[in-house]
C-alpha cells in the first residue's frame, strides 16, 4: 500500500456528490466523528481523539463510538488495500463486524488504529482492526468488507 493519492483517504471522496456525510469519517457530517486514516509502510492507521460527548460514564469512552471508530476505518483499510492492489478505488460497506472489548477505553487520551486486511474473497475484503491507547490494546475487531456499486452514481471520484 504505498500509490495512495491523498494523504487521508477520505479526501478521495469527491464533493458535491453526497459521498461525505458518514457518520464515522464524512468531512460533511457536521456531528460526525471525522475519522482520517492513512497509509504509512504499508499499514493502515487512523487517529481518533474523543470528545466529553464521547463518554459513556465518566473517563471512559462509549462502546459505541468505539465501534464505529474500527468500523469505519475497518472499511478505508479494504478501500486502500483494493485500490493499491488492483489500481482502483473502489467502495465497500459492511457486512459484518465484530467488536472484543478488552478493557474500557479511557476519555481523554488520542486513540491510535491499525488495519490490516488479512482475507480475500470474490468481493470481499476481511480486515483485522485494534484501537490502542499508548502501547495498551483496549479494543479489537474483525470487520468484513463487500465491495458496492451504488447505481450510476460514482462514490470515488475515480474516472
Amino acid at each position: 500500500m504505498c500509490n495512495i493519492v491523498h494523504p487521508y483517504l477520505q479526501d478521495q471522496l469527491p464533493e458535491g456528490n453526497g459521498a461525505r456525510v458518514c457518520f464515522g469519517c464524512g468531512a460533511d457530517n457536521v456531528h460526525g466523528l471525522r475519522i482520517k486514516s492513512w497509509v504509512e509502510r504499508g499499514k493502515c492507521l487512523c487517529r481518533f481523539h474523543p470528545e466529553p460527548h464521547h463518554t459513556a460514564f465518566p473517563g471512559v469512552v462509549n462502546g459505541g463510538v468505539i465501534a464505529t471508530v474500527l468500523d469505519c476505518h475497518g472499511i478505508w483499510t479494504a478501500v486502500a488495500y483494493y485500490q493499491e492492489k488492483y489500481g482502483k478505488a473502489v467502495m465497500f460497506v459492511t457486512r459484518k463486524l465484530t467488536v472484543e472489548y478488552l478493557k474500557p477505553t479511557p476519555l481523554g487520551p488520542e486513540l491510535f488504529l491499525e488495519g490490516r486486511v488479512v482475507d480475500e474473497g470474490k468481493r470481499s475484503l476481511t480486515v483485522e482492526l485494534e484501537l490502542r491507547v499508548g502501547d495498551e490494546v483496549t479494543a479489537r475487531a474483525k470487520l468484513v468488507g463487500v465491495q458496492v456499486v451504488m447505481g450510476d452514481k460514482e462514490v470515488m471520484g475515480d474516472e
